[in-house]
């Protein structure tokens, strides 16, 4: 990389940074502010999560910037900050819309039902499809979809793994849906 005015300046911010001098830390977070959100929204597409990427690239400096060796790799370090921060957006989205995907799913499942039974399923019907599942998968539906726990969650509420959590999940909404089709079909849950 080239050495700049701009570059100079930026390691001598860091090193003063270093040394506990909080105006050169916000000095350096204007300099770099601009730089860093218009990365960032290239990469995110939407200016909220560009500024929320930038935001948590920052908290990350304030409390790591004694550790850089070498002032000059400053621009390198920072850049790497707001990629692992803005993957952590990226992937946070995802498992939102995950997540609603499978609520969307849960309730199709639950608006079948209730067409089943002539529009006059009310909570005591719902809750009468699910006691057919085993206890351990009622107690995950339950927490997933009528508490809106995610799966990580439950994973540390019941010290059980992520794996384990998603498999009876999927089980849980396959029995679902069998018993949907057996009470469509006209036998009993």
């Amino acid at each position: 990389m080239k050495r700049n005015s701009e570059h100079i300046l930026t390691e001598w911010l860091v090193v003063n940074c270093q040394l506990g001098d909080a105006d050169a830390l916000q000095q350096l977070m204007k300099m770099w502010y601009p730089k860093l959100l218009g990365y960032a929204y290239r990469q995110l597409g939407d200016q909220q999560k560009a500024q929320d990427a930038v935001q948590n690239t920052f908290e990350v400096v304030a409390k790591t910037i004694r550790k850089i060796k070498d002032p000059g790799s400053f621009a390198k370090w920072i850049y790497q900050i707001l990629q692992y921060k803005s993957v952590d957006i990226i992937r946070q989205k995802q498992r939102q819309d995950k997540l609603c995907y499978e609520y969307i799913q849960f309730q199709e499942i639950n608006d079948t039902e209730q067409q089943t039974l002539g529009g006059e399923a009310d909570d005591l019907q719902f809750e009468k499809m699910l006691s057919g599942l085993p206890p351990q998968l009622y107690q995950l539906v339950h927490l997933h979809y009528l508490e809106g726990f995610s799966m990580l969650e439950i994973s540390d509420l019941l010290v059980i793994p992520i794996g384990t959590v998603k498999s009876r999940l999927h089980q849980a909404r396959k029995q679902i849906q069998m018993n949907l089709q057996n009470s469509q079909s006209g036998e009993i849950l």
